[in-house]
């Protein structure tokens, strides 16, 4: 007689077992470092300059402005809203995971799910609001459309790292590597929230795991892929924050997020300008 199909009610006290190996997840974390190291090194010797020619005079609708516009406030509260939010939801997962004591802070699985759980709260409001204001409200084109053009400019930047080529394209808006790396992330947080969902027992028993078929080797697994996913953020949150404070030219761009704009004469030296 086969034995009734049943899922585990996986609770609190089971949160330090069933995780992705301590020894993947520092081999991703030391990713992310070699990788800012490397980058640091190259670009120590050269720092790439556009082929093509930066545009000297700006197109008529930009005469007599000496700053141009980057960010609404809309996005500025955004991107500062989902930091707090990731880097809550990290503390905190850390924290229930218990890899290590992190400044010798102490505290119950429970309380720190707790917080995790308001991370998750601030997190899904965002990224809600994120997608109705690009929806419905932003009036022009999203410059965050990743597309085969953007695509051959992030080939053409690694040839240009490597040696491989002298060409370095211009960019639009943003950086090819930045739109890449916001949709990179984009995909890492989605799939942190659906592997985050099965794994929290409320949720989970909404979703028709029974009727799929799907067990405990599922929601084994999708502790797994939650671990992995965690440390490729943070390896990409390593990325981010070195590119934004470590390199010289990015600066302004830096600035910017608080600001909302950059000077014009920064933004031509590498960025295009469109009617």
């Amino acid at each position: 007689m086969n034995e009734a199909f049943s899922l585990p009610s996986f609770t609190i006290s089971d949160y330090n077992i069933y995780r992705l190996d301590e020894k993947i997840f520092w081999t991703f974390i030391i990713i992310g470092l070699v990788f800012c190291v490397v980058h640091a090194a190259r670009r120590a010797f050269r720092q790439p300059i556009p082929t093509k020619p930066t545009q000297i005079m700006p197109p008529a609708k930009f005469a007599g402005i000496k700053e141009m516009g980057r960010y609404t406030l809309f996005q500025r509260i955004y991107h500062w809203a989902n930091t707090a939010a990731i880097f809550t939801l990290l503390f905190s997962g850390w924290m229930i995971y218990r890899f290590r004591p992190l400044f010798l802070l102490e505290g119950t699985t429970s309380e720190y799910f707790t917080w995790h759980r308001w991370g998750v709260g601030l997190l899904l409001v965002g990224i809600a609001f994120h997608v109705i204001y690009e929806s419905f409200v932003a009036r022009d084109p999203n410059p965050m459309i990743f597309s085969l053009t953007e695509a051959k400019k992030i080939l053409a930047i690694l040839k240009n790292f490597f040696g491989l080529s002298r060409f370095y394209p211009l960019a639009t808006k943003y950086h090819p590597g930045q739109i890449f790396f916001h949709w990179a992330v984009a995909g890492n947080v989605f799939c942190l929230i659906l592997t985050g969902f099965v794994l929290w027992k409320p949720l989970r028993d909404l979703l028709p795991l029974s009727l799929l078929g799907l067990g405990w080797d599922f929601i084994f697994y999708c502790r797994v892929l939650h671990g992995f996913f965690s440390a490729t953020l943070i390896a990409s949150l390593m990325g981010h924050i070195y590119f934004a404070l470590f390199i010289k030219k990015n600066w302004t761009e830096t600035k910017s997020m608080f600001t909302g704009s950059v000077p014009l004469q920064d933004y031509l030296e590498s960025h295009a300008l469109t009617e």
